[in-house]
């Protein structure tokens, strides 16, 4: 793959990573709009209305309509990127691990929708790939932004939401390799006599995001070099899409994100007319600014388990990596997540029993891998059976919040441990580290949003957040130093069940 318009004009020095960071996000803005609203929705918009005038929305025209390079400096920069020399990955897996990079430099949906299925194709040597989404209003499933022979033929067009090889991807959420549609009474036969093009070999593989059902993507026709008869897709192009499509599916739920919180931003602003009213815009901006860090902090882990993968896709050890990467993407959408329902006030909880003592083991087999890699001890220890009426997801986010503060205080390592007991009808849990302790006076002042004690990258909302969980489900949530060792304890009381 080339490097990006924007990457070369950065490394020339022509261009700040702040102006970058600008032009994109004014890109972003001008391509999705004010509002993102349904993941779903806003990428049919984005199909169908902004790609046929998707030359406005060209990064550098942008940099030149904002002021912020002249036009000849861009076309330079341009004449470059045509003749440097795409580097060539040494492994299907290196591949993978560059793609990914490349989704998530890039908040225009255009071109990430774009990337995703040119680097589909690529990835398993296909000659096509298509994009198809649910269209909820007609019920059907659109072709959207297709790739390769017979592309301009069948964009737009609808697969019944019941037929076809995608139809049952769809429905069942699961991959199909079919490499002889000719004999699969599956196969829907339409797009290929709309388009006039021959579908000989399909590889359909879902897209959802956080249990959504987005729709699928699909490739077609194996290639073969040298002119040879391909024998079709395999299960190994099966897996590699499939850690594709996840990603893809990361990629754009995070891109919807970031315009949210790029408008809270902006409204922020506008309501500036005092102080008070310009350091909340302030922090609307730290809060935009954090998220961006989030999502390149993210890649480090995954850019590592990618790296250390084998082409023998059927190793366990891979599959241990994969379940490291899922959990790794599901917690960069679950903080964007709980950072856009905070600012907006809909975190609220759905409340059921929930015991105690399987909720501290399930938060230490979550948090294993993230302290192990950091040299802390997580520890966890329930007195007592207890039940409490919570939302068991939102509690652990909670939870997580507190070992992410304690983290950046145990930069050399050290313990993190949870104790739950039970008393006067109340469940008491205590989370504690062994870190440098809380720097504020008075110490409650870390549970405020956006105070952030100087951390360069952190937008303060972390134990705000946190506390916030615990009083929607009517408890408490304190703050302290330790008295008789070092280290911070963050104490939590909930009303016990009944």
């Amino acid at each position: 793959m080339k490097k990006s318009l924007g990457d070369i004009l950065v490394e020339d020095g022509k261009l700040k990573p702040q102006d970058l960071r600008r032009a994109l996000a004014y890109q972003m803005r001008q391509v999705l709009g004010k509002d993102p609203g349904d993941v779903t929705e806003f990428i049919l918009e984005v199909a169908r209305n902004k790609y046929n005038n998707r030359d406005r929305y060209y990064l550098g025209r942008i940099l030149t309509e904002l002021k912020l390079l002249p036009e000849q400096t861009v076309q330079d920069a341009l004449e470059e990127q045509k003749a440097s020399p795409a580097e060539k990955p040494r492994s299907r897996l290196e591949a993978l691990n560059g793609i990914l990079v490349r989704m998530n430099s890039t908040y225009n949906l255009i071109d990430l929708l774009n990337q995703v299925l040119v680097l589909a194709a690529q990835l398993v040597d296909a000659e096509s790939a298509s994009l198809i989404i649910r269209d909820h209003v007609r019920d059907s499933l659109v072709i959207v932004m297709p790739t390769g022979p017979g592309a301009h033929a069948v964009r737009d067009l609808e697969v019944p939401r019941t037929r076809g090889i995608v139809g049952w991807v769809y429905a069942n959420g699961q991959s199909v390799i079919c490499n002889d549609t000719a004999n699969d009474p599956q196969f829907f036969a339409g797009i290929d006599t709309a388009s006039g093009y021959a579908s000989r070999q399909i590889l359909c593989v879902p897209l959802t995001v956080k249990s959504k059902k987005l729709g699928a993507i699909e490739v077609i026709n194996k290639l073969q070099a040298g002119g040879q008869e391909s024998s079709g897709f395999s299960p190994d192009d099966q897996y590699l899409l499939e850690m594709f499509s996840a990603q893809a599916a990361v990629a754009i739920e995070s891109t919807r994100l970031t315009v949210a919180l790029s408008q809270a931003e902006e409204d922020l602003a506008l309501c500036a007319t005092d102080v008070a009213a310009a350091q909340k815009a302030h922090a609307g901006a730290l809060v935009a600014g954090s998220l961006m860090e989030e999502m390149r902090q993210s890649l480090i882990p995954m850019r590592g388990y990618a790296a250390r993968m084998v082409e023998r896709l059927d190793d366990e050890r891979v599959r241990n990596y994969t379940r490291h990467i899922d959990r790794e993407m599901g917690r960069l959408l679950s903080h964007a997540d709980d950072v856009v329902r905070f600012l907006d006030g809909t975190l609220q909880p759905l409340l059921r029993p929930v015991d105690m003592g399987e909720l501290l083991k399930k938060f230490e087999s979550r948090a294993w891998i993230e302290c192990r890699s950091r040299g802390i001890t997580c520890r966890s220890e329930t007195r007592g059976g207890m039940l409490v009426n919570a939302d068991e997801e939102l509690l652990l986010t909670a939870f997580w919040r507190v070992l992410r503060n304690s983290r950046a205080a145990m930069s050399d390592g050290g313990v993190f441990s949870l104790t739950a007991s039970l008393g006067g009808g109340q469940a008491l849990i205590e989370l504690g580290d062994t870190g440098r302790g809380i720097d504020a006076d008075p110490v409650e002042q870390v549970l405020e949003p956006f105070y952030t004690r100087g951390t360069p990258h952190g937008a303060g909302l972390g134990l705000p957040i946190a506390r916030k969980i615990v009083e929607l489900h009517g408890g408490e949530l304190r703050v302290f130093n330790r008295a008789a060792s070092p280290g911070a304890l963050v104490v939590i009381t909930l009303p016990a069940a009944g």
